[in-house]
Formats: structure tokens, sequence, C-alpha cells
């Protein structure tokens, strides 16, 4: 074998080997650019994820959506108390009084004896007119049928016996029994109403209703003053006092309550990150 030809071979594989070097290379250099791309994709990734804030940060903003929702439902309903017609609801089949009223009463000795065939006899307050006129039966009961709802009066007359007057509000079908006194019957004991003027007035209702409107909706905005603070985060007894007077909305009755209750519980947990909290 000549000198010439030993060289060109080992010429030949020396540069097989280099190729084969600089293929592992090249290998490992594509390698090195997928990590690099992977790395620059979850840099791209990752702030998507966390949205900037940390998970007790989502929970205030959870807390400031709740007392917001309970607070504005707490001003609608302030607003339909405003809207409404106290006199349509007066006069509506829940609050209507009754046209007229059955009264059944009895009449007694002080002994509890049944007392049959006393005079009774009723009239209008403040009338000397007779509405109707009846007579105990023997068991000692009286009725009276058709009675306006009104304040009347009852005159209980028995030889024998001292006469009794009462004055009394006809709104049920009883009245206590009378409970007689041996004695003259030109006597007389009279037994006078002591009672509120006959309820509600349209004047009463509408005053009533305006103030529990307006009060719903100022309280109703202070739930909404107690939302900003969750997200401003600076004063967390503040806060908490502000959601409380906001329960006072009563949005829809229960719902907005249960709201800004479950916003001030959740407020607890992160009260940690409030200004005047890490102060103290």
């Amino acid at each position: 074998m000549s000198d010439k030809s030993f060289e060109e071979r080992r010429a030949a594989l020396r540069q097989r080997v280099q190729e084969q070097i600089d293929g592992g290379g090249s290998g490992k250099s594509a390698e090195r650019d997928t990590h690099t791309a992977n790395n620059e994709r979850e840099i791209v990734v990752k702030p998507m994820i966390d949205l900037d804030y940390d998970d007790r940060e989502k929970v205030r903003v959870i807390v400031a959506v709740l007392i917001l929702i309970g607070s504005i439902l707490g001003i609608i309903s302030g607003g339909i108390l405003l809207q409404g017609n106290p006199d349509e609801l007066l006069n509506s089949s829940l609050f209507n009084e009754v046209e007229t009223v059955d009264i059944t009463g009895q009449i007694l000795t002080v002994d509890g004896v049944t007392l049959e065939n006393a005079s009774v006899e009723l009239f209008e307050g403040g009338s000397v007119a007779v509405i109707q006129s009846t007579t105990s039966d023997e068991n000692g009961y009286f009725q009276f049928y058709d009675v306006k709802p009104e304040v009347m009066k009852i005159m209980v007359v028995i030889d024998g016996y001292v006469s009794e007057e009462r004055t009394f509000l006809a709104e049920n079908g009883l009245v206590k029994p009378f409970t007689m006194e041996a004695g003259d019957s030109s006597n007389v004991n009279q037994e006078t109403y002591r009672g509120s003027g006959g309820g509600w007035s349209l004047e009463a209702a509408v005053a009533l209703s305006t103030f529990l409107g307006v009060l719903t909706i100022i309280t109703g905005f202070v739930g909404i003053q107690a939302s900003v603070e969750v997200r401003r985060g600076t004063r967390y007894r503040r806060t908490q006092y502000l959601a409380g007077i906001g329960l006072f909305s009563r949005g829809l009755i229960w719902i907005g309550p249960i709201l800004i209750l479950a916003g001030m519980a959740l407020n607890t947990l992160v009260k940690d990150q409030y200004e005047d909290f890490t102060e103290d």
C-alpha cells in the first residue's frame, strides 16, 4: 500500500469524524433553541393565567361585587316603595276592612249565672238612636247582625239589676260578657271605650311608605360606598361598618341582605390586605 493512499484514507476518516462532531453539535443547538422557545412561550402565557393579582385579591373583588349587587337591589326596593300607591294598598283585599260584622255577647250575674230575657239595645257611639234591640236567650246570649265596624254602644237592662252601658269598637264578632250587679235598674254603670283612633289613616300610610323608601335608598347608597371601600383596600373597619348600614336597604326583602352578609364574611378573610389592618 502506497503512502499516498494511506494518507488519503486517514484524511477521509478525519473528515467523517469531524462531520459526526458537527452533526451532534447542531442537534444540541436545535435542542437549546427549542428549550428557549418554550421558555419564551411560558413567559407569555403565565401572566394571562395570573391576571396580575393573587387569589386573595380575587376574593376582595368578589366581596365588592356581592356588596354592590345587594346595595343596588336595596335602591330598587326603595324606588318601588316610593312609587307605590298607599291608597290602593289600603283599599286592597289584604287591608280592606269588612263592611259589617255580627256581634255576640253574654249576660251573667256576678256569680256567673246566666240571665234570660234581659233587654239589650245597640246604639251608635255618641247617639241616642237605637239601631237594633234584642233580648238574651236562656243561656244569656244575645246577637246583633250586620253591625258597622265602628265605635258602638250597648245598653243592658233587666229588673233587679243595675243597668250596664258599654262603649266599644265593633271590629270583631265577640264582646266580653256583661256582669250584672243586683240593684235598681234605673242606675247605670258605664264602661267607656279607650282605643286608638280607628286604625291607619291614608296620610299616615303615605308618610310611613315615603320614610321607608327614602331610608332604603340612602342605606343602599351607603352600601355602594362600602363596595368602593373594598376595592380601595385602605380602611377595613370603616368598610365593614358601611356594609352593615347597607344591610338596612333590604334589597328584595332578604336577597340583598344575604348578599351583603356573604360579602362581609368573605371580607374578614382578606382583612390583612387593608392598610389600616397591616399598620396595626
